[in-house]
Order: C-alpha cells, then sequence, then structure tokens
C-alpha cells in the first residue's frame, strides 16, 4: 500500500515544461557571490587592522589601515558610478535625439 503525498494525489505534478525565472531566483543567484565578498572584505578588514596616519588636504588622522583602505575604495566607486551615470544620461540624449530623425541613407544629408 502506497503511503504519502502521492497516494492521496497532493504530490506536485511534474512536467518536461521549464520553471520560468523570476527575480527571487535572481536574487538568490547573486547572493552567492556577495557572500563570498564579504567573506573576502572580512578577511581583509581582519588581517589589516594595524593603525595608519592619514592625511587628506588639511584634515589627518590615525585610522585602521583596512577601514582607510575601504573608504578610499568607496570613494573611488561613488566618483565612477557618477561619471558613469552621466555617460549613460548622454547617451540616452543622443539615442532620443536619433530617435526622433528620420533614417537617412548613405549619401544624403
Amino acid at each position: 500500500m502506497a503511503t504519502g503525498l502521492a497516494s492521496h494525489g497532493l504530490a506536485p505534478k511534474v512536467s518536461g515544461a521549464p520553471v520560468p525565472r523570476s527575480r527571487a531566483g535572481q536574487a538568490w543567484k547573486s547572493l552567492i557571490p556577495a557572500l563570498v565578498l564579504v567573506a573576502v572584505m572580512l578577511v581583509f578588514v581582519f588581517e589589516n587592522l594595524r593603525e595608519a596616519k592619514v592625511s587628506f588636504l588639511m584634515f589627518s588622522g590615525r585610522f585602521p589601515l583596512a577601514l582607510a583602505l575601504l573608504v578610499a575604495a568607496a570613494l573611488g566607486a561613488l566618483v565612477v558610478f557618477c561619471l558613469g551615470s552621466v555617460r549613460i544620461v548622454q547617451l540616452r540624449k543622443a539615442f532620443r535625439r536619433h530617435q526622433g530623425r528620420p533614417e537617412t541613407t548613405r549619401g544624403e544629408r
């Protein structure tokens, strides 16, 4: 005598159709590399706890080396993000301008 979900008709139906992708599935896929990155960063921080003197313009102080490097990396990433965002806005404007014009063939202007 069969027991379990299958005997009561409660087992999920299995078909040959693939399961559709979802945002939740994509989030789980991106979680693994993020966890690896966090682990690498933690190793970096715990290996670089000694203090270093940091001077910038008229500010100076002593900070843990890892903190100083992470802040510098974050500021660098912010600069790259800002410049990239400006470039994306420029490209979108150019694309919109180009879409509004009629098609021209080679030699016509």
